[in-house]
């Protein structure tokens, strides 16, 4: 099991509004100032997602690793406004398995698909000073899960 680093940023833009950006390394392997980290923009703080909760979240470019580690506020150029770490941790994907009989996860692999597709992603995500959740990317629909329970299973 490889688990990935995960962070949340909070953008305040320069109209005084802000989101949350979610971030996850592409990689066990984090480049500083490489464009590896998946992004996604959220109108709320995912920690805070209410059981079976559901969030639109919209897929952003890829970031540079450096944001995963962030220690503080940082001006973004282009009138962008500035990032601010909120919680850093670890995530682990789950992989569904492709024979409908298993009912078993499979340990994490790297992640090497297209993060824009339309496939079911399960995550378990560990953040700094907050209990484990569990959550559910498919599109750009983000659900807190109470728990896995068989990957299989279809909507």
């Amino acid at each position: 099991m490889n688990p990935l680093q995960t962070a949340i940023l909070r953008h305040m833009t320069t109209d005084g509004l802000h989101h949350f950006d979610w971030l996850l390394a592409g990689s066990v392997t984090v480049r500083p100032e490489a464009r590896e980290t998946l992004c996604w923009r959220c109108p709320r703080l995912l920690t805070k997602l209410n059981m079976n909760e559901r969030m639109v979240i919209e897929a952003l470019p890829k970031h540079r690793g450096l944001y995963l580690t962030l220690n503080g506020a940082r001006e973004l150029d282009g009138g962008r406004g500035t990032v601010e770490p909120i919680a850093r941790g670890w995530a682990q994907e789950l992989q569904e398995q492709n024979h409908a009989s298993t009912k078993t996860v499979a340990q994490h692999t790297p992640l090497t698909a297209s993060y824009e597709t339309a496939m079911r992603r399960h995550f378990i995500l560990r953040f700094e000073h907050a209990d484990p959740m569990c959550v559910t990317l498919q599109d750009n629909q983000l659900t807190r899960v109470e728990h896995f329970t068989n990957l299989n299973a279809r909507d």
